[in-house]
């Protein structure tokens, strides 16, 4: 399959998890019920007892992208759509401020995985804990070694989700939707995993003065 049209499928995937975020995060922001236990619902999915399919299939299942690229892709956008909406839901969870952050096109890194990461673990008056950020590289690691296992990639981003929602680390859904599109593809991994890597080791001054940083709770 061309790389040229998993890139472009991917971006669709973003696309399309950037919008249902958006709006399950300004319902559960003005504190709308319905979207807040279809937020308890979605944190639900997968466990014994769990969240039913068909209680949050419109909200999964509404307005996906037509992919065009046959049952075997849609599966993989499927994948990574419900993995998004689930970890928003447990960053989002008794939050009375937006966890997800949307930035516009040409803002630099500022919201995706790898930064969201690093800010895990940096303070602009102390300075990076080390300690901290030894545990954080260690959980990267974890996901490329798990590569070949969407479940287990799912479970250790969950980690590190967990981790940004204790240090009120915003993250863009709609980018981290794309990777873990990207990342059911061999032939994309490294590509994903470079550009954690890289927005991760981004100098932290540059960090402190990106656009839209201001919007990160410290």
């Amino acid at each position: 399959m061309e790389m040229q049209g998993i890139s472009a499928a991917s971006r669709e995937v973003g696309r399309c998890v950037s919008a249902k975020v958006g709006r399950l995060q300004r319902a559960c922001l003005q504190g709308l019920a319905p979207e807040r236990a279809t937020m308890a619902r979605l944190r639900k999915l997968d466990t014994p007892g769990g969240g039913s399919w068909m209680v949050v299939g419109e909200e999964l299942f509404s307005d996906l992208p037509d992919l065009g690229m046959g049952k075997s892709v849609e599966d993989k956008a499927l994948l990574s759509i419900k993995a998004s909406l689930k970890l928003y839901s447990i960053h989002q969870q008794s939050k009375d401020h937006p966890m997800a952050v949307f930035p516009k096109a040409g803002e630099g890194p500022s919201g995706r995985f790898g930064r969201a990461c690093r800010l895990i673990t940096f303070d602009p008056k102390k300075g990076e804990d080390e300690d901290g950020a030894s545990g954080v590289r260690r959980r990267m690691a974890s996901i490329e070694a798990a590569a070949g296992d969407f479940n287990g990639v799912e479970i250790c981003v969950r980690a590190l989700v967990r981790l940004m929602r204790a240090k009120d680390v915003q993250l863009d859904y709609g980018a981290l939707a794309r990777d873990l599109f990207l990342l059911q593809f061999e032939s994309a991994r490294e590509r994903v995993f470079l550009d954690w890597a890289r927005d991760y080791y981004a100098p932290v001054k540059s960090m402190a003065s990106e656009d839209g940083a201001a919007s990160v709770r410290w």
